[in-house]
């Protein structure tokens, strides 16, 4: 079922509760979830399912983009593809972006079309389907403490005096519903005992002592959340293409090769803001203005290495407000136009506003140093899943 969070992952953190009980409530959906969660920074490198964008609106040359998956559209056509079980069988399509743009002129006439392709050689931050989010979770200590005092109890307590009510009490503390100061004594004393049998479960011992409105389901939750938040600062890495055509004649006139990398430099750490190493870089195959006819020898290679200042909010841990800083390298191989510099250095700046749950304004500055030249363009992102309703329906 849609609605839980099934497979190892979850086996793993909540098997406490699924030996004794079924679950009878629903829980969001874990990819549309983990989707909610990505940075605005991160949605422009590669995108989970649709996005809109209207690029430069105070620039004379603007751009109004699409870029979505081919898994989303599928998805759309077809709601079972997002059931955990298939839904990791299509990775390949959902690391595959594709995009389509409409360039407008200073009175918003059309004036153009632009086409990408965009596919993420490592994507380390999709927890749903990576191994290695389950080994991140096998190998944390205080997982373990809680399997060893599950597997304990669960085996005791039939040997305990009045087995079946203890087996009842000891099932509603799992679900949370019990709180350790609600527990009766017995399964106090034995749960006590055990944790301070080992110096392996000696934290957990201390815990129980120090906290006794310890609730399981609030800590098993609260494990898996932070978690999953740091296995989402792992490495992206995506290659792209992209070319834009002219209205008067549909030819190539500037084709873009690019690749990007994305990774948190905080990773682990108990801060509540996070910071993102950012690199970018780009040969641009341009159309040469100064001679007749389209062409594409003008090469422009661009290499921008950037950090990411994520400010997020204290309890959700969803991005309000982002902070891009990062310096523009550019070499221009062949087409160098007259008093042009064939390397040029520029400091860039990009502030990123949450307006709401799922549209950011990104607002970006350029300054040439060496000329003392400024330039500013705002943005308008709009992320959309279109799934959510559907996800509801499933879970039903």
């Amino acid at each position: 079922m849609i609605g839980k969070i099934t497979g190892v992952v979850m086996v793993l953190l909540f098997c406490i509760t699924t030996r004794l009980v079924a679950q009878t409530g629903t829980t969001p959906n874990p990819i549309l979830t983990a989707d909610s969660l990505a940075t605005g920074n991160y949605k422009d490198v590669l995108n989970s399912f649709f996005q809109f964008a209207f690029d430069r609106l105070t620039s004379p040359d603007k751009t109004l983009k699409f870029t979505g998956t081919p898994f989303a559209v599928m998805a759309k056509l077809d709601t079972v593809l997002l059931v955990d079980t298939v839904y990791k069988r299509y990775r390949t399509l959902r690391n595959l972006n594709y995009t389509f743009g409409l360039r407008l002129d200073t009175s918003y006439r059309f004036n153009g079309f632009s086409a990408g392709l965009k596919y993420a050689i490592i994507n380390k931050r999709d927890e749903t389907v990576q191994n290695a989010f389950v080994k991140t979770v096998l190998s944390n200590a205080a997982v373990k403490q809680l399997f060893a005092l599950n597997n304990q109890m669960v085996a005791k307590i039939p040997t305990m005096p009045n087995p079946g009510a203890l087996m009842q009490e000891y099932s509603s503390f799992t679900q949370g519903l019990k709180n350790f100061r609600s527990l009766s004594k017995p399964l106090q004393d034995s749960m006590l005992a055990f944790a301070a049998s080992s110096d392996s479960t000696r934290a957990l011992f201390e815990t129980l002592m120090q906290n006794p409105n310890f609730n399981l389901k609030r800590t098993t939750d609260s494990l898996y959340h932070d978690m999953k938040m740091n296995f989402n600062k792992n490495a992206l890495w995506t290659v792209g293409i992209t070319d834009t055509t002219l209205k008067n004649q549909f030819v190539f006139t500037n084709v873009v090769f690019q690749t990007e990398f994305l990774k948190s430099v905080n990773k682990y750490t108990k801060t509540k803001n996070d910071l993102e190493l950012n690199i970018r870089s780009q040969l641009q195959l341009v159309d040469d203005t100064l001679k007749a006819g389209r062409d594409l020898r003008r090469a422009v290679f661009n290499f921008e290495p950037g950090i990411n200042w994520v400010l997020n909010t204290k309890s959700t841990r969803k991005s309000y407000l982002e902070l891009k800083f990062s310096g523009g390298y550019y070499h221009i191989f062949n087409g160098i136009y007259a008093n042009e510099d064939k390397n040029q250095l520029w400091l860039n700046g990009t502030v990123r506003i949450r307006i709401f749950n799922d549209i950011w304004v990104p607002f970006e500055v350029k300054y040439d140093p060496k000329n003392g030249n400024l330039f500013g363009f705002i943005n308008v992102r709009a992320n959309f899943r279109a799934l959510a309703g559907a996800a509801k329906q499933l879970a039903k």
